[in-house]
């Protein structure tokens, strides 16, 4: 009787667990949507209270040069506008510089400007640092941005002057520099990919991390909240309690972009009210997340209930197998050239620029050279495989390797 009075209390004390976690997250959802903070970044778990603090310090001081760090979909932009807007250049100018989006030949002219007569066709046009000037600039993705271009810039943080592509006169701006990277800088710095006095100088005045929304689960339901008020307008659709669980209890390795993208997928299938049933539907489809839903003790029923999920995860990930084959790739370069870096390189073709037509026998210029060891070091740092190609012993054949 005794042990049947236990099982009665602990599904109680279940119950009430589960009802507290479902008005927390409610109640805390509509306070935040009550008192919005200003600069921009919604939710109350502690992380993002840290970050907001630490932006509104930043702010109050003053800032050259600030690094925000994070997973892709993680929001790295919106924190950047939360920073310019507290600081006391949220009036000047903002450039967003998107560096692997600009092609290599051409971004130093696009970064600090072109003087008529430079090449065919090119006129007197200011780059992004001087469009840039008494404001600041953003510099997205700064890794993919190659060493030489690093140094000028490290220049331009350090108040020192530059020219424009053909030009001679030196120009001086006065711009804030905010970086952002989801690589990690040290470890790519340490491989010698990124600047070491480049880093340094962007993590002098603050280096922001965005901790992933898989960290920071109760800032989910606000979040969801906040999107569908700004896609859909007043009304906004209503969340039911039980699919803003659902969503706090999902592992999210796409960020705050994938829980939009499965926003704007369940609201095709209820445009009005989205439920348990219909996020259940919508999360299946991405069961072949690296990063695991870790559903709270109140979920656990809901997501039971909820249809069955897909099978496991199957062995035809893109990306998994996509990374694989390149790390053997560079493997197998590696010890195809008897564990010369350089050389690595070049049997992988990097010592061609983009979009440059590879040829059998192209000039190896000690530029080319430095190309083909940058990328190979690059790709070295990024797929993971530093220690990997240390310890390799060579003696196995490249398939590209000439004869």
């Amino acid at each position: 009787m005794a042990q049947y009075g236990r099982r009665r209390l602990t599904a109680r004390g279940r119950d009430r667990k589960s009802a507290r976690v479902t008005a927390a997250l409610v109640a805390a959802d509509d306070d935040n949507e009550q008192r919005h903070d200003t600069l921009g970044l919604a939710g109350t778990s502690p992380a993002i209270r840290r970050l907001r603090a630490e932006i509104a310090a930043l702010g109050r001081s003053g800032f050259r040069a600030v690094l925000v760090q994070g997973e892709s979909g993680v929001g790295k932009e919106v924190v950047t506008e939360a920073l310019r807007r507290s600081s006391s250049r949220a009036t000047g100018a903002f450039e967003i510089f998107d560096c692997p989006a600009v092609p290599e030949d051409h971004l130093e002219s696009e970064l600090f400007g072109t003087t008529r007569g430079a090449f065919p066709g090119a006129l007197d046009k200011p780059g992004a640092l001087e469009r840039g000037h008494g404001g600041t600039i953003f510099f997205d993705e700064i890794a993919a941005m190659r060493r030489e271009h690093q140094a000028k810039v490290l220049r331009v943080i350090e108040g020192k002057g530059f020219r424009r592509v053909g030009g001679s006169r030196v120009v001086s701006v006065d711009v804030a520099v905010i970086a952002a990277a989801h690589e990690d800088l040290t470890s790519l710095a340490a491989a010698g990919v990124f600047r070491h006095d480049l880093y340094y100088r962007l993590i002098r005045d603050g280096a922001l991390q965005i901790p992933p929304l898989r960290e920071r689960p109760e800032d989910v339901p606000i979040l969801a909240r906040q999107y569908l008020a700004s896609a859909c307008g007043d009304p906004a659709p209503r969340l039911e309690p039980a699919a803003a669980l659902l969503l706090a209890g999902y592992g999210w390795p796409g960020n705050v972009r994938q829980l939009h993208t499965v926003l704007r997928m369940a609201l095709r299938l209820q445009p009005d009210v989205i439920d348990a049933v219909v996020v259940q539907d919508v999360l299946r489809r991405f069961d072949r997340s690296p990063h695991p839903a870790r559903p709270a003790d109140a979920t656990v029923g809901l997501i039971a209930e909820a249809p069955p999920r897909a099978p496991e995860r199957v062995a035809t990930d893109f990306h998994a197998i996509t990374a694989r084959t390149q790390r053997q790739l560079l493997l197998d370069a590696f010890e195809a050239a008897a564990g010369n870096k350089t050389a690595a390189g070049i049997l992988l073709g990097f010592h061609l620029s983009p979009g440059e037509e590879p040829v059998s026998a192209p000039v190896l210029t000690d530029g080319r050279r430095n190309l083909a060891l940058r990328k190979f070091r690059y790709w070295c740092a990024r797929l993971g495989v530093n220690d990997a190609v240390v310890r390799r012993a060579p003696g196995r054949r490249f398939a590209g390797a000439p004869e």
